[in-house]
């Protein structure tokens, strides 16, 4: 894992580890995280995940 361009922002430095730890969330609720390019400058994240109903004890 890196931080690109460190400088950036706050100039406070992560581990990089947040959309690893997303990704391993989403894919185990069985979900997709997707990215895409957001010109001229980003990157633009999302994700999905399945409906299912959910059965409450009486």
């Amino acid at each position: 894992f890196y931080t690109w361009n460190p400088g950036a922002a706050d100039s406070r430095r992560g581990l990089g580890l947040g959309l690893a730890l997303c990704k391993s969330i989403v894919s185990a609720h069985g979900g997709v995280i997707t990215a895409r390019d957001n010109p001229p400058h980003g990157t633009v994240f999302g994700f999905t995940l399945p409906l299912e109903e959910v059965k409450l004890h009486e």
